[in-house]
């Protein structure tokens, strides 16, 4: 049986996300507003809303989505205010409403809500705690590093080498290293 790691890390390359896409916060696992997108459109997810009620601080929008035969209704809600008042601090709280009920709706329909991660618009708190761009680098070194050793586990001499090629592009060297230590450790061993 798979763990929820291995699901989401296999879910993560179904839906072609980078690490610049998620992070962790506490105990879930957040899915950038980009990551988002690609979720929606890779999956081919098809999301109407309808504006439940709209006051000027407080707003609430119903998605309805659905991706072949399945659906779901969910719901995204913005208040303005701080935290003890609102949830979020921004004045155009439709479009928050609306961000919130899109990221519930595609990560419900791809499998990631069921497995604790969720969408940065979700919670103030997951913004704010968004990485800087040297820990989304350090966290990009870490996902590339596990999906190498998944592909040796695997044996997917391809997809580690993509990994590999994609690290070199971008000059990553630390997981070009550790690509050369894995695998030609591996063919030494044989």
């Amino acid at each position: 049986m798979a763990t929820k790691k291995q699901m989401l890390n296999k879910l993560y390359k179904e839906n072609g996300l980078e690490p610049e896409d998620t992070f962790k916060h506490k105990h879930y696992v957040i899915i950038t507003r980009s990551g988002i997108d690609k979720i929606q459109a890779k999956q081919m997810i098809d999301i109407d809303y309808e504006v439940i009620k709209c006051e000027e601080h407080f707003c609430v929008v119903k998605a309805i989505a659905s991706k072949g035969d399945r659906s779901i209704q969910t719901f995204g809600s913005a208040l303005y205010g701080d935290y003890k008042k609102g949830n979020t601090n921004s004045h155009y709280v439709i479009e928050m409403a609306e961000k919130r009920a899109m990221s519930r709706a595609t990560l419900k329909l791809a499998g990631f809500y069921e497995l604790g991660a969720y969408g940065i618009d979700e919670s103030e708190e997951f913004a704010k705690a968004a990485p800087t761009q040297s820990q989304s680098f350090s966290q990009k070194v870490v996902r590339m590093k596990e999906y190498l050793d998944e592909a040796l586990k695997d044996g997917d001499i391809e997809f580690a080498m993509s990994i590999y090629d994609d690290a070199q592009a971008e000059g990553i060297i630390q997981v070009c290293d550790y690509y050369d230590q894995i695998f030609k450790t591996k063919e030494e061993a044989v």
